[in-house]
């Protein structure tokens, strides 16, 4: 083996070495990994991170929803619960109630 190819495999095994000790964030709703940290959102409860689509299905079983309404993120950090209503060349919704989440203090 040459010198420089020595050097090549020493970077690549203390690279590979390290890449495998980054700490997996576990779901508290769900207890999955994350596997995507940017989508998360920290969940009220425990204060750690969880996948965005389990913090609405928990909000979603939480609200009585009628069959016109839905549980949309707004965004921000806030949840909305919207209707629909159908206009005469359009589709459109109403925020009936919008509640913050997720604290963007920090």
């Amino acid at each position: 083996m040459s010198k420089n190819s020595s050097r090549r495999y020493k970077r690549y095994r203390n690279y590979k070495s390290k890449k495998g000790k980054l700490p997996r964030l576990i779901c508290p709703i769900c207890n999955r990994p994350l596997n995507v940290t940017i989508t998360a959102i920290e969940h009220q409860e425990s204060g750690k991170k969880a996948h965005f689509d389990c913090i609405l299905k928990e909000l979603k079983k939480s609200y009585q929803l009628n069959p016109k309404e839905d549980m949309i993120y707004l965004g921000g950090g806030s949840f909305g619960i919207i209707e629909r209503v159908k206009g005469k060349n359009s589709f459109g919704f109403i925020i009936k109630k919008r509640f913050q989440y997720e604290n963007r203090d920090h």
